[in-house]
């Protein structure tokens, strides 16, 4: 390894959770690799129920991939670009959810001093789906003191004397770019560079410390004797942490190095998740965060039969179902959007605009459910004033062979309940036409 000097780097950390990502997260990493250049590390892991699969003729489930990366140079202007074409294949579904399978891979990139714009679009050839994000990070100038990497949280970390895409100074570093850890993931495994230490042979000192997100000290090891690399001021530490017994929650790794009377402190954020919480997570993120909102508002437009279904799922279950029950509906699935959720969301932000009243929101009224189930009416009459009759509107729809409802704001305080329907699968009063008209139970055409 050649001679370094110092090089400053501030600590970065980018998970995305569409969402734990459960979802599609990215970390960056910077190395200083020569005098003025920076190797830049992006890390990235896609889970497999991000992507859509289809079965090839061994039988094995593959889903092809595109990753396109942009680099700007915000000052400056230049710009870098690529493109990699990837495959993820899977057993079956049941054996990736299990696993919690994702695709992992690094993306490697030199750059000069300077700040940068990131952005990496994720597109799923199968269906068109795009996922994309964008960053910004800032590679900073060598100075003459000791200094670190940005800490590197892994899975896994071996000796390797290959030269894979995930080795680096004899070792295979797989990295976790969501820095989420627990089940399953009981070893937190980390690797840092040291820059610019004393060259004597005087051992230099490290401290690892976790701390909560309140600052309290859950453990602390160290100091470590460490000897120095002769004829070389630059040191690798690696190391593994059991964090079986750490509640789920938020941490941040602390080392400290000390070599004489120079000190640096390198932090990195990291999550501690059950089991349980990670399979929803992950699941939750199929769905963006505006469909998040209402993905589960499902008691109008699913039928009695998927009610009871997903009534009775666990909470994991349910998003799994909630993810086939949209998927089902969606009109075209060669388009990167869900337009059956985009149209449902439509609706019930109509409803809650132009149905509510000071007593209840338009969702929950009757005109909110009729609409939001069906949609816009072909035709409306609204009765503002009548003699003998409260106010009342006659909806129409022709495009479902026919329906009509009737709705009466007989209570006075403008909430327009249900009185009338012309198919059995809504409720009607007995004695509707105490509040409007016969003539209005019959559809148009029928006059």
């Amino acid at each position: 390894m050649k001679n370094f000097y110092s090089f400053l780097i501030f600590l970065f950390l980018v998970a995305s959770s569409l969402s734990g990502q459960r979802s599609f997260s990215y970390d960056i990493t910077r190395f200083f690799y020569s005098s003025g250049v920076s190797k830049i590390e992006v890390h990235y892991s896609i889970p497999y129920n991000l992507l859509s699969y289809s079965k090839s003729e061994d039988g094995k489930l593959r889903a092809p991939l595109r990753v396109d990366f942009r680099f700007e140079n915000v000052e400056t202007g230049e710009t870098l670009t690529d493109t990699l074409s990837l495959v993820s294949e899977i057993e079956s579904y049941e054996s990736a959810k299990k696993r919690h399978l994702q695709a992992i891979e690094q993306f490697d990139v030199y750059f000069k001093p300077g700040n940068y714009r990131m952005e990496i679009n994720v597109i799923d050839r199968n269906t068109g789906k795009k996922i994309v994000r964008e960053e910004f990070f800032n590679v900073s100038k060598l100075e003459e003191k000791l200094t670190m990497s940005d800490i590197e949280l892994a899975t896994k970390i071996e000796a390797d004397t290959t030269s894979g895409k995930f080795t680096k100074n004899g070792l295979i570093v797989i990295p976790n770019p969501s820095s989420v850890f627990g089940s399953g993931r009981e070893m937190l495994y980390f690797y840092v560079e040291i820059y610019n230490l004393e060259m004597n042979e005087i051992p230099y000192q490290v401290y690892f410390t976790i701390v909560d997100k309140d600052g309290n000290i859950i453990n602390k090891i160290g100091p470590q004797e460490k000897v120095k690399e002769k004829e070389s001021n630059v040191g690798i530490e690696v190391g593994g942490l059991n964090v079986v017994a750490v509640k789920p929650g938020y941490y941040t790794l602390r080392i400290n190095i000390e070599d004489g009377e120079n000190v640096v402190i390198g932090e990195k954020h990291f999550r501690i998740q059950s089991a349980d919480s990670r399979e929803v997570e992950e699941a939750k993120d199929y769905f963006s965060e505006t469909e998040k909102q209402y993905y589960d508002r499902i008691e109008y437009i699913a039928s009695d039969k998927e009610l009871s279904e997903y009534k009775a799922l666990s909470d994991t279950g349910k998003i799994e179902f909630l993810k086939r029950f949209w998927l089902r509906r969606d009109p075209n699935r060669v388009t990167p959007e869900n337009e059956a959720i985009q149209v449902f969301i439509e609706r019930i932000n109509y409803a809650e605009d132009n149905f509510s009243s000071p007593f209840k929101q338009g969702y929950y009224t009757d005109r909110g459910r009729i609409y939001i189930k069906y949609g816009p009416p072909e035709t409306i009459e609204r009765h503002p004033f009548k003699i003998d009759f409260d106010p009342y509107e006659v909806w129409e729809y022709f495009s479902y062979g026919g329906y009509r409802f009737i709705f009466s704001d007989f209570t006075g305080d403008g909430e327009f309940f249900l009185v009338f329907s012309s198919t059995g699968k809504e409720p009607s009063f007995a004695n509707w036409k105490k509040y409007a008209p016969e003539d209005k139970g019959v559809m148009q055409g029928e006059q």
